[in-house]
């Protein structure tokens, strides 16, 4: 359904039933994969930087870069999902920043970070952009 386009008779209900943090997770992950793969396929050949993604539980995985393989440093994003919330940690273990579930009034599927309404590919770019392009601090 476009979004700019709303039924006068929408079964919401359904809608919002499919719209759970379970099931965004599972699709997040295979987004992330994805993403992964993605900024890895841009790394030149001669450079050592790799990312990765490690799955912890069900409900956690990791996204890690390493530049130096000889240092053993690297940098890495966490996703938990903990009730109904999706969390996003930096690699200290801090909380960067947390997400519920939305049906918005346009009867889509939308992360919702603070006010902030999101889609999948917003909420993994805000969650990697740093990591992937960002200066190995």
């Amino acid at each position: 359904m476009p979004d700019c386009e709303i039924p006068e008779q929408f079964d919401w209900v359904k809608a919002r039933s499919v719209c759970r943090s379970v099931n965004v997770f599972k699709e997040l992950e295979q987004g992330v994969r994805d993403d992964v793969s993605a900024a890895q396929s841009l790394v030149p050949a001669r450079n050592e930087t790799k990312f990765s993604v490690v799955k912890a539980s069900s409900g956690r995985f990791s996204v890690t870069r390493v530049d130096d393989p000889m240092t053993s440093q690297c940098r890495s994003v966490d996703f938990a999902h903990e009730k109904e919330r999706i969390n996003v940690y930096d690699d200290k273990d801090q909380l960067m920043y947390s997400a519920m579930l939305t049906l918005n009034n346009l009867g889509v599927c939308r992360l919702l970070v603070g006010e902030e309404e999101l889609t999948q590919w917003q909420f993994r770019r805000k969650a990697l952009e740093k990591l992937f392009f960002g200066p190995f601090e």
